[in-house]
This record gives structure tokens, sequence and C-alpha cells, in this order.
């Protein structure tokens, strides 16, 4: 019995493996068709695009998982039935529930693969790939906001940053800091050319500070070389505007959701995707189980390549529905948990109904 369930994640494994790649170099080169047009700019050469696009290779990895395990495992199953390897086991006494269980554990092995790939390598390989793009392409974080990066920090202070390192979160220049009282009425501005981060004292190393403090109707100037300022702002923020909500981990994002939360901002876009995170590799699951309905009683008369394309559009279906989901909740203010939960239990329930059936 163990040598067969051996022989079935080990076909299962290979067959999902081998998918997964050939479903990332596809969806690399359909990327890199896109990404023709920014070859030329600065020194974004089509080596660079390759390492750019290299870089974000854990990120379709990610995302392709699920799809990749369904298609592995239909193909698996339906390999097995075709050289009536399957008819054989089941005539050894292996029933459905037994192929149900094998199905589960490999459906539970690349669940973890899909969140140890979301939480630790894509993030940090995404966020090498978009500074990598802004360093060669010669652009900056706040390229699109000719004011630069405006946000709360605690209830009386809005801090404006015109610039952000490409290289280092740490680094910013052009900052402003403007604090009022409980009256909303401004008593002081700060303005620096040039702050970095010092993580052992979690302050803000601001340079040549100009300090405008308006007191009694007059403003008093100060001028300080240096000042350390402590915000609840740390490099960790402007992480952010370099990757999307989607790219980031669990955790960075529960950080995040924290930060904006203390200041009173919409938090819904983030909680969404951190819900996502959490429930997107159980859809590795549903697939196995999902493929188990396409596993026919005999050999005879299969017809392989509509069960595979049908597959596809389960998969693809999936991809679509989830992403929907996810603009329509944060569009219209949907329950993060309940919104990033709808399209796997969907997909759960409809994998279990499969079992079931199948069994009767």
């Amino acid at each position: 019995m163990k040598l067969i369930y051996k022989y079935i994640l080990k076909k299962c494994f290979f067959n999902t493996s081998l998918l997964l790649f050939a479903f990332a170099i596809i969806y690399t080169v359909v990327q890199a068709i896109q990404e023709l047009g920014s070859v030329g700019k600065g020194s974004y050469t089509t080596l660079s695009m390759f390492i750019y696009l290299g870089a974000l290779l854990p990120s379709y990895i990610y995302l392709l998982i699920p799809l990749s395990v369904l298609i592995g495992v239909m193909t698996t199953m339906l390999g097995l039935v075709k050289n009536s390897e399957y008819a054989i086991m089941r005539t050894s006494g292996i029933s459905l529930r037994d192929i149900t269980k094998i199905l589960t554990i490999f459906g539970i092995i690349f669940a973890v693969i899909t969140f140890a790939v979301g939480e630790v390598i894509a993030p940090e390989s995404s966020h090498f790939a978009k500074i990598y793009k802004l360093n060669k392409t010669e652009e900056r974080v706040s390229m699109d906001l000719t004011s630069g990066v405006w946000s709360k920090d605690g209830e009386e202070t809005i801090v404006n940053v015109k610039n952000i390192s490409s290289n280092n979160n740490a680094e910013i220049s052009g900052i402003q800091i403007f604090m009022y009282d409980n009256n909303l009425a401004l008593e002081e501005r700060l303005t620096a050319e040039s702050a970095s981060y010092d993580s052992k004292q979690h302050v803000w190393v601001l340079s040549n500070v100009v300090d405008y403090k308006y007191v009694n109707g007059r403003m008093e100037i100060e001028h300080n070389k240096t000042l350390n300022w402590k915000s609840t702002i740390d490099p960790s923020y402007f992480s952010v505007l370099v990757i999307s909500p989607d790219d980031m981990p669990a955790f960075h994002l529960f950080s995040y959701i924290k930060h904006l939360s203390h200041n009173h901002e919409s938090t819904n876009r983030h909680e969404i995707a951190m819900w996502n995170k959490l429930l997107y590799p159980i859809a590795c699951i549903s697939m196995a189980f999902i493929a188990i309905g396409f596993i026919p009683n005999n050999g005879r008369n299969i017809n392989l390549s509509t069960k595979l394309f049908a597959g596809i559009i389960i998969g693809v279906a999936f991809f679509f529905v989830n992403k929907l989901v996810g603009f329509m909740a944060t569009l219209y203010f949907w329950n993060p948990i309940l919104s990033a939960s709808i399209p796997t239990a969907l997909l759960f329930a409809i994998g279990w109904i499969i079992i079931l059936k199948k069994e009767a």
C-alpha cells in the first residue's frame, strides 16, 4: 500500500513540477513582450529586462501553483487510467477514499510550498526586481507624485517626502513635517534636505533642518545641522510604495495595517490582500479534490484533451474570480475575511461534492 502511495505521489509531483515550469516560462514570455517597451530607458537593456523578469519568476510561480496542481493531478490520474494501472489499484483493494487521502496529502504539501513561496521567496525577489528596474530606468519611487508622498503620523502630524532612495528605503530626501495643535491649527513645520533611519534608536536623523514655530501669531525660525525625529513611520512603510499589497508577505501587511489603523486610514485593501495571502494556499487542496472528479471509471474512450481543457478552464476561472472578488471587495468595502475566503471556499465545496458523488 505504501509503495502505491509513494508511486502516485511521485508521479503527481513530477507532472505538477513540469507543468509549473512550463506555465512559468509561458507567463514570463508574455511579460517579456510587454516589457520590451521599457528597454532603452536609462541603462535598462535587454539583459536587464531578463534579470528583472527572472527576479519576478517566484511571483509567477506562486500564482500558478494551484492551476499546476489541478492539471498535474489530472494528467497523473488519467495516465494511470489509460494504462489500466488505476483499474489494477482498485481491484487490489485501493478505494476512492484512499485515492482521496493520497491526493489530499499531495495538496497539503503544495499548500505549504505555496505559503512558503508567497511569504518568503516571492516578496523578496519581487522587491529586488522593482528596485532593480527603478535603478536601471533611473526613475524614483515618487515618480508619479509631483508633490511627493504624503502620510499621517499620529493624530496631529502630516509628513511629506519628495524622494525615496530606490537603493535603500531608509534614505529619504525633501522632507516636510507639519505639526498641528488640538484645534488643527499649524503650530510647527520642519523641513529637512535628507534623512536616514537609525534602526538602533528607531528614529529618523534629519539633516540640514529648518524648524518653523508659530507662537502667538509670530514665526520663529531655528536651523539645525541634524535633528532626531521619532515617528511611527519606518522604512518598511516605504516598501509599500515600491511593491503592491498583493506582493507583500502577510506579516508586513499586518504591520502596515496596524500603522494605517493607528492613523485612522482605510485598511480595507491591505486586509483583503493579507487574507488572500493566508487563504490562497488552501486552493491547492481544493484543486486536488476537483481533479478526482475527472477520473473515469474505466480506460475506454478517454478524451484526454477535453478533460485537460476543462481543467485549465476551471483553474483560470478560479484565478479570475479570485481577482474579481478582490477588486469588488476593495471597491465596495466588503468584509475582508469573507471576500478573501469566498473563491477558495467555493472551490473547496465543489471539490468535496465531486468526491461525495464519486463515492455514491
